[in-house]
């Protein structure tokens, strides 16, 4: 009797350990296709990358440090102004964009004549059993400057190539007494579309900057460029064209700090933050022309207000159209965790 309890005893572990060991197999399986499915599906079609397989991303986690410099990017006496490339370009081909670019800066800040036309549409469509409340609000800004200019006035003062392939140039513009003989067309627009229909949000942004310069030397310098920056919600898309090249966008993860110990005080609350993640040039130039935008409507030397209601209580149109010519300084200029802060003083010239 004792030996049939023992052999039954005995059977019983020997299927509970076999269970056991089945139940470590199975899993041990699933984590196999876990990991190859990741592997072989979900990383390939959703660009997942792991940082222990990506030297590259673990690479970019260590931010760059911009030189002290870089925070003095616009001054007026003497005039002085930082050009940004995109990221990903060569050293030569970075500074001469940036270079470029610095010069299209100089010339929006300084000599631009904007309009603005601001759209304000709400309506109410209302049936038996709902209504829908539903509103657009749509602030198109226009910045064009033509400017005449030597090159033999500009000094590049300092440059800076970052671990991202950028480069970063400063200029100083002489005031000297030479026959200008070259020309350049610079061209911001900034669309801002925010649109609500009952619950559902959409925001819509377009960033533009294009820029002919005319110079009576030929060189083998590119002298004209586009920047085309749009963003729906948290999508977004780049396109950027230097010479006749449509430059590429590289996928990195674009971290930066500083050694200037900057501080975040109460007047940040009031300025609108830009983020890093997407490289310098496209935070700086989102940063100026979000600027632009705001300081139009304040500087404006004519304002023109029209309002339209298609029926007497469901909708309506608020238009404002405003125009100014205007030049700006830099008032604050800062990097925090990542983040751009730039705000500009404006005033309207002659």
């Amino acid at each position: 009797m004792r030996y049939l309890v023992f052999i039954a005893l005995l059977s019983i572990s020997a299927v509970s350990l076999q269970a056991q060991e089945n139940r470590k197999n199975r899993l041990k399986s699933a984590d196999e296709d876990k990991a190859k499915y990741e592997k072989d599906v979900f990383n390939k079609e959703l660009g997942e990358k792991s940082e222990k397989q990506d030297p590259q991303r673990l690479y970019d986690l260590i931010p760059e440090n911009l030189p002290a410099w870089f925070f003095d990017p616009i001054m007026v006496n003497p005039i002085r102004i930082i050009g940004i490339s995109d990221p990903g370009m060569k050293r030569e081909d970075a500074y001469s964009q940036a270079l470029l670019r610095a010069k299209a800066i100089y010339a929006l800040i300084n000599h631009s004549t904007i309009s603005n036309i601001a759209d304000d549409y709400t309506s109410l469509h209302e049936s038996s059993n709902q209504s829908t409340y539903q509103t657009k609000f749509q602030d198109f800004t226009l910045s064009k400057s033509r400017i005449a200019y030597s090159q033999n006035n500009i000094v590049i003062l300092d440059t800076f190539y970052t671990k991202y392939n950028e480069g970063i140039v400063k200029i100083e513009i002489k005031n000297a007494n030479t026959e200008n003989f070259d020309t350049l067309e610079v061209k911001g627009e900034h669309l801002q579309i925010f649109t609500e229909r009952g619950s559902r949000k959409e925001k819509i942004e377009f960033f533009n900057l294009s820029v002919n310069d005319y110079k009576q030397m030929n060189d083998s310098i590119e002298n004209a460029f586009q920047y085309n920056f749009r963003k729906v919600n948290r999508d977004f898309d780049i396109a950027s064209i230097y010479g006749s090249r449509m430059i590429d966008f590289p996928e990195r993860s674009f971290n930066y700090q500083s050694d200037i110990d900057f501080v975040k005080d109460s007047t940040d609350n009031d300025i609108q933050s830009n983020t890093l993640t997407l490289g310098l040039w496209n935070a700086y130039l989102c940063g100026i022309l979000n600027n632009v935008t705001q300081l139009s409507k304040q500087l404006a030397s004519r304002v023109k207000n029209s309002n339209d209601f298609y029926t007497l209580k469901n909708e309506g149109l608020i238009r404002t159209v405003a125009r100014s010519k205007a030049r700006f300084e830099i008032n604050k200029f800062k990097l925090l965790q990542n983040q751009i802060y730039i705000d500009l003083y404006g005033e309207t010239r002659r």
